[in-house]
């Protein structure tokens, strides 16, 4: 840092001398281009001129062997904003260099324990393998000899030799069951000895996941600090430069004042000196335009008498046509008396038909009047069995509904015994264990089973939810971004689907401006398509919506590729190489599922946000340029951390989000995702999404699969009306197997070991209650005599000295004996039944 302080400060003062040595020279003087104008002509010029003197440099340098490369940098001596921004550039590729070195070192280290880790594993498996394979060869082939043996003893007669060879078959199957019992034991200890190095790979885990973590908090800082140094040097050398211009604009615009000044005095002379000239040139204008006036009078008499002429021919025309017109006129009468006598002949006809038709009109009305009292009687038959088939339907469906009840009350009742059933069962098997076994209860039953009857319900009861995508509409952003999308979808529509408009519609609305031609052609496009209201247009969006994506997101991810070759220390000139041939190679590879879609959506960040350079002032767009150059030179530092953040594991940055559309490299904040809804016509960081030219078509036909006519539409809704009522309960849908299985599953809810040790321990307690009773008369023999013993005592008492009485022990108090019950941890198996609607 603290040498970019001085470089900054040799380029303010290297500045600061330009500035007073041009005050110097003349403000008006002609300047060179300059490449910062605003002027994109100028910039051209510049860039043109200073490639000129860099080729005239070389020349020189070859002709007369001088240092060119002096001659090149004394010509193109960079401003102070980019010697400052190259520095900064330089800089924040180091620091980002570094931190990407740090936080790559923890992922080899983690992979290489990986692969050290999957290769033991694969030879204890093949080695496991191996054993379990030669092990089941043995166990083959002993079962094979003991199954020859069986044969043999069928053919034995005498009961000792059979009981003899019955011995010999029972050693060799408890011999290999034995051999089985070893080897899955030694497998199990396998087992066990694998979840204990999980754990430590888990536990190594974490700590890997805490040193990247941290190392990547204190990346982010320094970049940030870094950004923040640097964004103010940036500033600095951009205000010296802007002082620097404005004194020497001002300066520029007086002497402009005075040239102007000086110009106007000329000007007016010089117009006075024109006033004289034209008053010449006016005078000499209309002696010309005299002599033409006469010369084009002179033209015109001679065009009138020559009309003349004519309309005396034209009226010699006019008689001969009158004569011919009498002619014609004693012809079309003649005709006329013919058609009068044929008129009469078709009258004749004409009533004659007229007869005729009306007694055909006379039938007609007859069979039109029996066919409504038929229409009327089939109407009435048609609704008597209308009203008989509803009958029907709702005695079926109460049928249906009752006997679907009465199978749930019993289902509910039966699942409700058994529960209650195998919670006695876990009670008595927890006190058994704790105040007889003296030790912790088993482990709990495990769950109850699924009930096949409530999946049934559930799936009768679910709400097919809507598939497009909701937008709330007090959310004015969510709006703006459907509209810009539709927009965007139409305005690509009626580009590329000009096949579907006639020719002469093309014709005719090339002179409108763009917006009424996009109308008349969305129109001639919708009425070949059918479409007609506004549903078919939303499911024509909603369609077009899955080949969307975000063309900066796919930029950020292609950044992603260009920091990876840094990491390995590369120079800047091998970069800077590197960047020019691997670009192609690299973006294809930054999102496979939206390079299958399009071709164009992989390149380069700047690329994306050209396409709204023409909101911007020239400035910007110099400004824009500038910065996306420094990007592609350096990558960016931001996107590398974000992906390298989110996938630690894979090493991938080209994981798709379900979704999806439009992917991003890094995920959204958690408070934004807590805050704000998804909105489905942005991606997660908030673009605007655009779909690429060539999916349209593509698109189309998927729109034109889904989309149905209205024609066809009433037809479906009238087969739909004509189906048969559905009267299937969940009850009814249940097979005989799923019924079956489902009380097997809560027959075998205790499995057979513990009936059996529950018999054993019922026979145990048997034994052990005998032993009891035979105790419980010993006390009481005991008990009598110790009676006996005292009323010899007294009887002895006045013979035998008074000694101490002591209380024998069996006499004395025991304390009370403390049993501490086990409290059963199981997590409660079965919950309460639901209730029955």
């Amino acid at each position: 840092m603290a040498c970019l302080n001085d470089r900054a400060k040799k380029c303010f003062n290297a500045t600061i001398h330009e500035f007073h040595e041009d005050d110097d020279d003349d403000v008006l003087a002609p300047k060179e281009p300059q490449v910062t104008s605003t002027d994109p002509n100028e910039r051209k010029a510049a860039r043109s001129l200073r490639i000129k003197r860099r080729q005239d440099a070389l020349k020189k340098y070859q002709r007369a062997d001088q240092p060119a490369e002096e001659k090149i940098t004394a010509e193109e001596e960079p401003s102070i904003i980019e010697q400052a921004t190259s520095a900064a550039a330089e800089e924040l590729q180091r620091l980002a260099l570094d931190g990407a070195a740090k936080v790559t070192n923890v992922k080899v280290t983690t992979d290489e324990r990986e692969v050290v880790r999957r290769t033991h594993f694969f030879e204890k498996m093949t080695g496991a393998l191996k054993r379990i394979e030669g092990e089941a060869a043995e166990a083959q082939l002993q079962y094979e000899a003991i199954s020859e043996n069986w044969e043999h003893m069928l053919a034995i007669k005498d009961p000792l030799d059979i009981d003899a060879e019955m011995k010999e078959q029972k050693k060799k199957c408890d011999k290999l069951l034995a051999q089985k019992d070893q080897l899955i034991a030694e497998l199990k200890a396998n087992l066990k000895k694998m979840d204990e190095d999980y754990y430590e790979d888990l536990e190594k885990q974490d700590k890997d996941i805490k040193e990247l973590s941290d190392r990547i908090e204190k990346q982010i800082t320094i970049m940030q600090r870094a950004y923040g140094k640097q964004l103010s040097l940036i500033e600095a050398a951009i205000n010296i430069e802007r002082e620097g211009m404005i004194d020497h604009n001002n300066k520029r615009w007086e002497a402009l004042y005075k040239q102007r000044d000086k110009e106007e005095v000329a000007h007016l002379e010089y117009r006075f000196v024109q006033l004289e000239e034209h008053k010449l040139e006016v005078e000499a204008i209309m002696w010309d335009h005299h002599e033409k006036y006469r010369d084009a009078k002179i033209q015109l008499e001679n065009l009138i008498q020559e009309l003349q002429q004519e309309l005396e021919k034209l009226k010699a025309t006019c008689i001969i046509n009158t004569e011919k017109i009498g002619y014609t006129y004693q012809v079309l009468k003649k005709r006329e008396e013919e058609n009068v006598f044929v008129r009469s002949q078709q009258k004749r006809k004409l009533n004659k038909m007229s007869d005729v038709a009306n007694a055909l009109r006379s039938k007609i009305r007859k069979a039109a009047e029996d066919g409504a009292i038929e229409e009327k009687k089939a109407d009435l038959e048609i609704i008597k069995l209308m009203q008989t088939m509803d009958d029907l339907e709702k005695k079926s469906d109460h049928f249906a509904n009752v006997n679907h009840y009465k199978f749930t009350q019993i289902w509910r009742m039966s699942t409700a015994r058994c529960i209650e059933l195998s919670r006695k069962l876990r009670q008595g098997e927890i006190a058994l264990h704790a105040h007889i076994l003296s030790e912790p209860p088993p482990p709990p039953p495990p769950k109850a089973p699924k009930n096949p009857l409530n999946k049934k319900e559930d799936d009768k009861n679910a709400v097919k939810t809507d598939s497009k995508p909701t937008v709330n509409p007090n959310d004015e952003e969510s709006l703006e971004a459907k509209h810009k999308l539709v927009r965007h979808i139409l305005q690509l529509v009626a580009d590329n689907t000009g096949f579907l408009v006639e020719d002469r519609l093309l014709k005719l609305i090339e002179k409108y401006q763009q917006s009424s031609r996009n109308l008349c052609t969305l129109d001639a496009i919708f009425m070949a398509l059918e479409i007609q209201a506004e549903e078919d247009v939303e499911l024509l969006c909603n369609t077009f919506l899955n080949y969307a994506f975000c063309p900066i997101c796919v930029g950020l991810e292609v950044a992603t590729d260009f920091v990876g070759p840094q990491a390995s220390g590369a120079s800047q000139d091998q970069l800077s190489k590197a960047d020019s041939q691997a670009g192609v190679a690299a973006r294809p590879r930054a999102r496979t599922s939206i390079a299958a879609r399009s071709i164009s959506a992989s390149t380069s960040r700047s690329a994306h946000i050209g396409f709204r350079s023409h909101e911007l002032s020239p400035e910007d767009q110099l400004l824009m340029t500038e910065a996306d150059e420094i990007l592609q030179k350096c990558g960016d530092p931001q996107a590398t951390i974000m992906v390298t953040g989110g996938t630690p594991d894979g090493g991938s940055t080209s994981g798709r989000r379900p979704g999806g559309r439009g992917v991003t490299v890094a995920a959204k904040p958690k408070d934004s995702e807590e805050t704000k809804p998804l909105n489905p016509y942005l991606c997660p960081i908030g673009h605007v999404l655009e779909i690429e030219p060539m999916q349209v078509l593509t698109a189309l036909s998927e729109f034109i699969g889904l989309f149905v006519p209205p024609d066809k539409k009433k037809l479906y809704d009238i087969l739909e009306s004509l189906k048969p009522p559905s009267f299937d309960t969940p009850s009814r849908k249940l097979s005989a197997d799923e019924i079956t299985n489902y009380w097997i599953q809560w027959k075998n809810v205790f499995p057979q070991e513990k009936d059996r040790f529950w018999d054993g321990l019922l026979t145990g307690l048997n034994n052990y209650l005998t032993i009891l009773q035979e105790r419980e008369r010993i006390h009481e023999e005991v008990v009598e005599l110790r009676q006996r013993n005292a009323a010899l005592r007294r009887l002895v008492r006045g013979a035998l000295p008074d000694l101490p009485q002591q209380v024998p022990k069996y006499a004395r108090p025991r304390g009370q004996s403390f049993v501490a019950p086990i409290p059963d941890t199981a997590p409660v198996a079965f919950a309460r039944l639901p209730p029955i609607n």
